[in-house]
């Protein structure tokens, strides 16, 4: 009969636990979006307005998406 007491007792205590528990893996997965887009972002290259793209601007390996 004491195990009944001590449970309904220690529920605020499991109840934050298992809040604690669900921020973490928010914030981790908050960081895991915020590093996919940033890696998403860095890899794209606009042209500027006033530059004419040709194709050794695509095809040159050696410039590495600079104009």
């Amino acid at each position: 009969m004491g195990i009944h007491h001590t449970y309904k007792a220690q529920s605020g205590e499991r109840k934050a636990k298992k809040q604690a528990k669900q921020m973490e893996r928010q914030r981790l997965s908050r960081n895991r979006q915020l590093l996919k887009q940033q890696q998403t972002n860095n890899d794209s290259y606009v042209v500027p307005e006033g530059v004419t793209l040709t194709l050794d601007m695509i095809t040159n390996p050696k410039r590495n998406g600079k104009v």
